[in-house]
């Protein structure tokens, strides 16, 4: 799922960076964002000049380190696994830069479960998209106890933006 949102940020003139630790999953990733455009572009939908800029802001790497050092909002969407969770969220911390919102995509762990793992509890949210998330055009956004209220209306603005239709839960 998390190429999906990455694709469908990338096609809002946002610079995204998709990862994840497996390096045939990342070229599995590259692979799919071509032929996906491609389609795209075949049926009519997309120009080819609409698909190349959507592919230039659409990054995948192997490394953590080099998808988040730069982040502004870090959408976590890894398999539903409380510990693995923990350990992405310990490492965006130490990462990411100190005013970067962090999402987890969970739709069965609320961010709450994570606020812990980081220095600033304020900017961590639940952002839950719905699959398959190219089509789908709700998210929610699940405000924790610890959630600043600039970082849901971020989450928020961030959601129209790319236009989805958010619900606040």
């Amino acid at each position: 799922m998390g190429r999906q949102i990455a694709l469908n940020t990338a096609k809002y003139d946002f610079q995204v960076y998709v990862t994840d630790s497996n390096a045939e999953v990342c070229e599995q990733a590259r692979a799919w964002a071509d032929e996906y455009l491609a389609g795209r572009v075949s049926k009519g939908r997309m120009t080819q000049e609409e698909a190349d800029a959507v592919a230039a802001r659409f990054h995948v790497t192997d490394s953590l380190e080099e998808a988040a050092r730069n982040a502004d909002l870090v959408i976590e969407a890894i398999f539903e696994n409380e510990d693995a969770k923990h350990d992405i969220f310990k490492k965006l911390n130490a990462i990411a830069p100190k005013h970067a919102i962090l999402t987890t995509n969970s739709s069965t762990m609320v961010s709450s479960i994570f606020k812990d793992d980081v220095d600033d509890p304020t900017r961590v949210a639940n952002l839950h998209y719905f699959n398959p998330a190219l089509v789908m055009k709700l998210v929610e956004v699940i405000r924790g106890e610890h959630t600043s209220d600039e970082t849901f209306k971020a989450v928020w603005d961030l959601s129209e933006a790319i236009g989805k239709v958010p619900v606040e839960v």
